[in-house]
């Protein structure tokens, strides 16, 4: 592993840290889209579906799913905690707790209420030694996601397209 992937595998794992129990495994629903460079490929972590670029690397087992750009400059990774929490504003708390600990160490970080795939969720925004990072800690009802995505900057504009893409298409299955 390349020392700019293991640099954005531990600050994706930074964010993601704390709070989660098993995750679900991931299961891709195909190739969609046109082919070539604007090609995409479906995903689906338990109910949150997305997309990422169909040249990026994805791997996942029953604890979260990743991807990673060709050339290692980008990187996804998206987990759903196993158990639910108590309620929706408990969900929303510890998600708020975790991306709050995760980002101890980035540095011009900006934290907000939002929403991802139409649920609410926390959005944190940071850098970390030469990556840029976007984090939700997202909730459906009591089941909560994490969501993280990281770039080298200054951030590529293919990488950049990969992280419009990912937010534009994320939804709730039923």
């Amino acid at each position: 592993m390349t020392a700019a992937r293991r640099a954005a595998a531990l600050a994706a794992a930074a964010l993601l840290a704390g709070g989660c129990s098993q995750v679900v495994r991931v299961k891709a629903t195909g190739p969609v889209g046109q082919g070539g460079e604007g090609a995409a490929a479906r995903y689906l972590v338990d109910k949150l579906s997305f997309e990422v670029p169909a040249s990026w690397t994805p791997s996942g087992d029953a604890r979260r799913f990743s991807a990673v750009q060709p050339d290692g400059l980008g990187r996804v990774d998206v987990q759903r905690a196993e158990r639910p929490f108590a309620s929706e504003a408990d969900c929303l708390a510890q998600a708020e707790a975790a991306l709050e600990r995760g980002t101890a160490q980035a540095t011009n970080v900006r934290r907000h209420p939002t929403t991802f795939a139409g649920r609410k969720g926390i959005a944190t925004e940071g850098d970390q030694g030469g990556w840029h990072g976007w984090a939700w800690g997202v909730c459906d009802g009591p089941v909560q996601y994490r969501v993280s995505f990281w770039g080298a900057t200054p951030l590529r504009e293919d990488v950049l397209a990969a992280w419009t893409g990912l937010s534009a298409s994320a939804r709730f299955e039923p």
